[in-house]
């Protein structure tokens, strides 16, 4: 018997999501599986869906994981348990954060845009505030979300229009291979600031570099790094 890949697994998720979705209501209007393209960073940001409605702009991740998910608010990542065993798995709130923002400012501001991470397995941990939650439940939160302001028709099909113009035609293998990229660059440019304050020099204004502990500052400039 073949395992599914995470891939399909991803896609089946994005797949549950959609449908219950389309049983909203109330006027709403949905983007699925939708890239934009950040021109400055050149970073794309690929985004499962996103859900136009009167009580807000809803940016929606999906997590499709087996398993026991535990947080700990003090790690950047979070840890998903199968059979007794642990691995390691990157924090979808941070992802969506970014993604949040992104859409935020591509209508300029004007609108309230809310993350939200559903876990399509129904195994969301509890965080207080944060929008992490099950499948069974996405309908109700969307339903009773606290909004300010509520959206009008003319005004969703305006947003819809917006999205849908400004999202970019990046396939998946394309925002695959910026990330991978971005990532290289980004682990290039630790790796010469790890040999920098290895030698005791800071990389931004050559001064000498002093540590406390893990922590190390420099004494001629605000640069600082964390090892």
């Amino acid at each position: 018997m073949s395992t599914m890949s995470k891939a399909t697994r991803g896609e089946q998720g994005e797949k549950l999501v959609a449908l219950e979705l389309e049983k909203i209501k109330e006027y709403h209007l949905v983007l699925n599986d939708v890239t934009f393209l950040n021109k400055k960073s050149e970073m794309t940001h690929q985004i499962d869906h996103i859900l136009i409605h009167s009580h807000g702009i809803f940016v929606i991740e999906t997590k499709n994981y087996f398993g026991e998910i535990k947080v700990d608010p003090d790690k950047p990542f979070w840890e998903k348990i199968v059979n007794g065993k642990i691995e390691r798995i990157n924090n979808p709130l941070h992802q969506n954060k970014s993604h949040a923002i992104t859409i935020y400012k591509t209508l300029n501001g004007e609108h309230e845009v809310i993350p939200v991470v559903v876990f399509v397995k129904n195994n969301a941990p509890y965080l207080g505030d944060e929008n992490v939650i099950n499948l069974e439940d996405l309908l109700l939160f969307i339903d009773s979300f606290p909004y300010k302001h509520k959206i009008t028709k003319p005004t969703i099909d305006k947003v819809y229009s917006v999205l849908k113009r400004r999202s970019s035609d990046v396939s998946k293998e394309e925002h695959l291979e910026n990330i991978g990229y971005l990532k290289q660059i980004k682990k290039e440019i630790k790796d010469e600031i790890r040999y920098a304050v290895e030698n005791r020099k800071c990389p931004r204004c050559g001064k000498k570099i002093c540590n406390k502990g893990n922590l190390f500052c420099c004494q001629g400039c605000d640069f600082h790094f964390h090892f």
